[in-house]
């Protein structure tokens, strides 16, 4: 049996908003949340919920208060949890913020059950950023490579990515991948022919861990750069061209999200 010292917790923590305090509450929880993700990599699920209004359908019982607050959180392990709920960044939050909750003296009241993983699942559920009701639907869910010589290309993709393929109907060479918690982006953007990957049409960016490697192992593999490595919004991203002139994106994203394994 897994010790209790080192095996992932989690826990479920109820807080009250004090009446009036809504706005600044909420704006608070999502700040708080959003450096738990960038400063806590212990922390591997990190959830703040509101209270979802009764309907025909969907009731709470017994009744939920409309200003109750629900936390969701897992840890890696014990020292995971005391260090997020002894650190810098919860303690500061309860300091600055805790008379926005209903409380004695800036602490509020809390309930709290710490809970250990039975059996079950979780599904790719993606981040909601603060403010948001929900997260976007419809992520890309595959690209193709349409090869002028398919058999010419493929070993390309296996030099530069390491991709290993599986043949389906009439040869069509299937990449599967099985790296989970990279948060799925896309983006419309204005096109500019006069900027590199600004032209009208669609990119696809494959996210990788060293963009100037892979330029080097793509341009050693019969490919070329077509825009040097960019910074912006967070993302570091370079454009290159396989050996047949299809174009690549390379990213490399600021934050991954962190998921429970």
């Amino acid at each position: 049996m897994e010790r209790i010292e080192t095996a992932p917790v989690s826990l479920t923590s109820t807080w009250f908003i004090r009446p009036g305090c809504e706005s600044a509450a909420l704006d608070a929880l999502g700040r708080l949340a959003a450096q738990v993700h960038e400063h806590e990599p212990g922390t591997l699920m990190y959830r703040v919920h509101t209270a979802l209004p009764d309907s025909a359908r969907l009731q709470s019982l017994p009744p939920l208060d409309r200003l109750t607050v629900v936390f969701m959180e897992t840890y890696r392990d014990a020292d995971s949890f005391r260090a997020h709920v002894d650190g810098p960044l919860f303690t500061g939050f309860v300091r600055e913020h805790g008379a926005l909750f209903v409380g004695t003296a800036g602490q509020p009241f809390t309930s709290v059950s710490f809970l250990a993983l039975h059996c079950g699942f979780e599904r790719d559920v993606p981040a909601v950023q603060a403010g948001a009701q929900s997260g976007n639907r419809h992520a890309c869910a595959m690209f193709e490579v349409i090869a002028r010589d398919q058999a010419a290309l493929l070993p390309f993709y296996t030099r530069v990515f390491g991709w290993r393929y599986e043949r389906g109907v009439e040869g069509f060479a299937y990449v599967h991948f099985n790296e989970r918690g990279a948060a799925a982006l896309g983006g419309i953007g204005q096109a500019d022919p006069a900027i590199p990957g600004y032209r009208p049409g669609i990119n696809f960016y494959l996210q990788v861990d060293d963009i100037d490697a892979t330029i080097a192992a793509a341009e050693a593999a019969g490919g070329r750069c077509t825009m040097p490595p960019a910074g912006i919004d967070g993302y570091r991203f370079a454009l290159i061209a396989d050996p047949e002139g299809n174009p690549i994106g390379l990213i490399k994203a600021a934050q991954p999200t962190a998921r429970v394994q």
